[in-house]
C-alpha cells in the first residue's frame, strides 16, 4: 500500500488559483484589479502596499500582478 499525504487546505488554496485562472471569478477578479488600481491612483501606492491593504495572499500575488501588467494605463 502506498501512503501519500493529502493536505486540504493547499490543495483548496490550489483548486481556488485555478478558478481565478480559469475565469470563473471574473467579476470578482475585475473588481479587485479595479480596487488596486483605484488604490494606486489615488493614494499613490504600489501594488504590493495596495494587496496588503486588501489582505490578498501571497499566493495570489504573481498572478494579480499579471493581471495588472495586462490592463491599459492611460498615458501620463
Amino acid at each position: 500500500m502506498c501512503l501519500t499525504e493529502y493536505n486540504e487546505i493547499e490543495t483548496m488554496e490550489l483548486i481556488r488559483l485555478k478558478a481565478l485562472q480559469d475565469g470563473l471569478l471574473e467579476g470578482q477578479r475585475n473588481t479587485m484589479l479595479l480596487n488596486i488600481r483605484n488604490l494606486m491612483d489615488s493614494l499613490g501606492l504600489s501594488a504590493d502596499k495596495c494587496m496588503d491593504i486588501l489582505k490578498i495572499s501571497a499566493a495570489e500575488r504573481p498572478l494579480i500582478h499579471a493581471w495588472l501588467s495586462e490592463i491599459h494605463q492611460p498615458a501620463e
